[in-house]
């Protein structure tokens, strides 16, 4: 297992050579032109595949977010993507706050076990990040990000069936230049940000550092010690260096660094003594209430009526240590354009350090508390071929062509000391990941206005597992140990066509998979399993257009995604009490299917209306299986039930006004409101894991100087004070537990810029 940082090191410096500006990951989108912007609408540039083209020339659902538009809608971390996107969700794992739940169409998962892959692909600065322990990053000093849905496996490589996120950090400017911001708002939050850029050579190397720290008191309310919980403390850091080497060649190398030592929030335990009961399933044996309410250790909570615990935004979990986990990454983008072909070296290295602790149980008793102490270790190197404008292998313009290879290793470790119904425990695993692809796409001009491309991508996974659950440390079991390996061939081709220089429609099918992986700490030898890859096979029907000089923008999609060999946990049947066990198997396929719609108008100079809207039919099309618990259940047909945190409507609708004051600056209006119908966040739709469609208010009112250099600004979120639930589950049968999303908040920030 890779473990030498300083090897690492020496390869980000002694191999990164060679690609395109055409082809960088981190290209700077240009300023768009004043004269446009004051008219019409501005097109965002995107590298979605892997080359820079405006994104109403891409023939691809993608949503992108320039740093304005994160500023304005005040997206700090990347869960509040969720509110600007269509057909998305980004929660955060409240059990474990560092981790993430991503879903895009309706696919995803609540696993964040390190032996099972992501669900879809995220990349920072085109660096693959490998787990979703530690994938809540915040959103700080970003230029631009861009939300892929469907399937994006030629090009983005596994764990993309769904879709991918693309986050571009800002690359320095050619002139000093500094910016910072620092706001004060509800529940004592203190948030600062800022940047520097500074050129070191002029003309050839510059650089920037930037910083980003937040702490905060939480708005959980522990009701048994009048504390508060779920505080935010987190810091980062960032430096780039971007060097200019002669007219051709581009490197880019960044390197960060992120703390977070905040509180566990603790949940909201609302255990009864009614039993658990999947709606819509036939039992044979009754399901019995969770163990916290059966159990001598606890049970009279239940009976003295501390539980089910009504009271939102509280919580009775004992307050213990901080989280103190850290993250290191460092990330080269290498570019030179030979002439006839362009060359391009993408190389990263990501550390993460877990050191938390949740009171999963939201009670003052040890039900289920957790200590995770993990390690995970990632390296990626990517290298592109790719024709270069007018290099003569190009067809006269009509080709445009990339061949590469990629390279993945990544490895972990993990202990869980945790305590269950007052019992100590302690579970370990490690494994390891190895990656290799080959990919090649191309685009080609049939017409001047009707264009086909596609792409292939072949991808050989190793992977290695190793676990010891308590019966190991109680000198009962032998620890388990598993290697698998799997191939993987995926492949996209796209028409689109030109109807007029502004409008384009077009139609792709793509395919996709998410990795193969193991049951991370099976309790015996019994419950060992491997599960083999989930894959798609997708269509989208698109269409791109401006109107009226670009002061309208409508962009549509509709789509149908296949997916086949899901996997899920279910109740398998052993010959040894208590004669079944728990696995993770390949059980079930499904059909996410639906439409998209993007809009954005300025009907007059300063004005900018925008509104998305998505329809999402997620469904199971097989699934029979036992996921009671209970072997003398039997299996049964689940296609009822409906995939988590999966709304059928979502909507967005929001405006930005900006008034001229002459000599006194500006004054900037923007409101966003986010509407999603009902979702359940239980795999088992359970009925306490039901939130009722709802929508959140959120607005920002800003004052500039006529030079831009300094701004006030006061700003809230869900200001209709909307009740909802974010998360929640029954954990193994122990106990039931719920997480309230944020109330109402209010700030008031002050920026410089110059």
């Amino acid at each position: 297992m890779m473990r030498n940082r300083t090897s690492i090191l020496l390869a980000l410096l002694g191999t990164s050579v060679l690609a395109a500006p055409a082809l960088a990951q981190g290209a700077a989108a240009p300023a768009a032109d004043a004269a446009e912007e004051a008219q019409g609408l501005s097109d965002i540039v995107v590298t979605a595949r892997r080359r820079t083209e405006p994104l109403q020339a891409t023939p691809l659902a993608v949503s992108a977010l320039d740093s304005r538009r994160l500023e304005e809608a005040r997206v700090s971390n990347i869960t509040d993507l969720t509110n600007l996107t269509p057909s998305i969700t980004l929660a955060r794992n409240t059990t474990n706050p560092t981790s993430l739940f991503p879903w895009i169409r309706g696919f995803g998962t609540k696993s964040t076990d390190p032996a099972a892959e992501p669900p879809i692909a995220i990349t920072i600065d085109g660096i693959y990040q490998a787990q979703l322990v530690g994938a809540f990053v915040n959103l700080f000093d970003v230029e631009a990000i861009e939300v892929l849905r469907g399937p994006q496996g030629t090009l983005l490589g596994k764990n993309a069936p769904a879709g991918g996120l693309s986050i571009r950090t800002r690359r320095p400017g050619e002139e000093f230049a500094a910016k910072g911001q620092i706001e004060y708002g509800s529940f004592k939050n203190l948030h600062a940000s800022g940047w520097v850029d500074v050129p070191l050579v002029p003309g050839a190397l510059f650089g920037t550092v930037s910083a980003n720290y937040q702490h905060s008191n939480g708005y959980q309310k522990n009701i048994v010690t009048g504390q508060t919980l779920g505080g935010i403390n987190t810091s980062s850091f960032r430096a780039g260096l971007l060097a200019k080497l002669g007219d051709s060649t581009t490197w880019y190398v960044t390197a960060q660094y992120d703390q977070d030592k905040g509180e566990d929030a603790g949940d909201r335990n609302i255990s009864t003594t009614d039993p658990l009961v999947v709606p819509g399933l036939t039992y044979v044996v009754p399901p019995s209430a969770s163990l916290t309410c059966t159990n001598a250790y606890s049970r009279a909570l239940c009976a003295n009526g501390t539980l089910p615990n009504n009271r939102r935004y509280t919580t009775q979990a004992v307050s213990g240590p901080d989280r103190d986990s850290h993250n290191f990454s460092v990330a080269s983008n290498l570019d030179v354009d030979t002439g006839p072909v362009a060359l391009a070296l993408v190389t990263g290295y990501r550390q993460f350090r877990e050191l938390a602790f949740s009171d999963i149980d939201g009670t003052q008793l040890g039900i289920i508390d957790s200590r995770y102490d993990g390690n995970y270790r990632a390296f990626s190197q990517e290298f592109r071929v790719a024709s270069s404008d007018g290099g003569g292998l190009d067809m006269g313009g009509r080709l445009r062509w990339l061949v590469g290879s990629y390279y993945f290793n990544y490895d972990y470790d993990r202990f869980n000391r945790s305590t269950t119904l007052g019992a100590p425990s302690t579970t370990y695993q490690e494994g390891e990941t190895k990656s290799y692809a080959l990919f090649a796409h191309a685009e080609f001009d049939i017409l001047s206005n009707l264009n086909l491309s596609g792409g292939i991508r072949q991808t050989w996974d190793r992977k290695t597992h190793l676990s010891r659950a308590q019966r190991f440390f109680s000198g009962i079991d032998p620890e388990f140990s598993q290697r698998h390996a799997w191939d993987n061939i995926s492949y996209d081709v796209t028409l689109n066509y030109n109807i007029t220089p502004n409008n384009m429609i077009y139609v792709r099918r793509a395919t996709g998979y998410r990795g193969g992986g193991f049951t991370g700490v099976p309790a015996t030898a019994l419950a060992v399993s491997t599960a083999d890859p989930e894959t798609v096979g997708a269509w989208e029907f698109g269409s791109k257009n401006d109107f009226f000089n670009h002061r309208l923008r409508i962009n549509l999609s509709v789509f149908r995604n296949k997916f086949q060999d899901l996997q899920r946990v279910i109740t398998v049947p052993v010959d040894v009490a208590p004669f079944f066990v728990q696995r993770l198997l390949n059980v079930a396929s499904g059909i996410t299917q639906g439409a998209e719609v993007e809009l954005q108008a300025r009907p007059v100079s300063g004005l900018t209306l925008r509104a998305n809207l998505g329809y999402l039919d997620a469904k199971y099309t097989q699934f029979n299986a036992n996921v009671t618990g209970n072997l003398a259940n039997g299996n049964a047909d689940l296609t009822f039930l409906r995939f988590p945190y999966t709304s059928k409507w979502t909507a967005q609708f929001g405006a930005t006004y900006e008034a001229d004051l002459g000599s006194s600056g500006k004054l900037v209006f923007s409101a966003d409101y986010n509407y999603r119908s009902r979702y359940n966040v239980t795999d088992l739709n359970y009925a306490f894991g039901e939130q009722k469609g709802f929508g959140l208010l959120s607005g920002t009112i800003t004052w500039r100087d006529a030079d831009d250099r300094y701004s006030v600004s006061v700003f809230g979120r869900n200001l209709t004070d909307k009740f909802y639930i974010d998360g929640g589950d029954a954990v193994g049968g122990l106990t039931t537990y719920v997480s309230d999303g944020p109330p109402r908040e209010w700030g008031v920030s002050v920026g410089f810029n110059f």
